[in-house]
């Protein structure tokens, strides 16, 4: 076959079909090397997006998996590691926020310039002689 007629492998799929391919694997038990064909793909492929969605989807891809039948212990482990990695995020973000709000304070203080920008105040007049310039 020439290039011109040699169909291209696709390797770039949108959210919506990566989701149908989790679904025909999970629940319809479509094989690799099926979903492979139907996407014009290689089989490759697929298992990266299987497996990127089993990082992504811990107890998601626990229950949905094939043969797989899972215990209400380990799926109360699997939850308890989750809720912990949550709270622990959530520790890091509040952290993190605290210390910009710190740090904004200190820096008006310093300056002696509001950094904040107030609700009711519109744009400055020299943002509006730049947005006309661009136009």
């Amino acid at each position: 076959m020439n290039k011109e007629t040699k169909r291209k492998r696709r390797e770039n799929f949108k959210y919506d079909e990566k989701i149908d391919i989790v679904k025909k694997h999970y629940f319809e038990g479509a094989s690799l090397k099926e979903l492979a064909r139907i996407y014009n793909t290689e089989s490759s492929v697929i298992t990266r997006i299987l497996s990127n969605f089993a990082k992504d989807n811990s107890i998601n891809s626990l229950v949905m998996g094939r043969n797989t039948t899972i215990s209400k212990s380990d799926e109360l482990k699997v939850l308890r590691k989750e809720v912990l990695e949550l709270k622990k995020r959530l520790y890091n973000e509040t952290m993190r926020a605290d210390f910009n709000e710190t740090m904004i304070e200190v820096a008006e203080e310093m300056f002696g310039i509001e950094i904040r920008k107030k609700a009711a105040t519109g744009q400055s007049k020299g943002c509006m002689k730049e947005n006309r310039n661009t136009r």
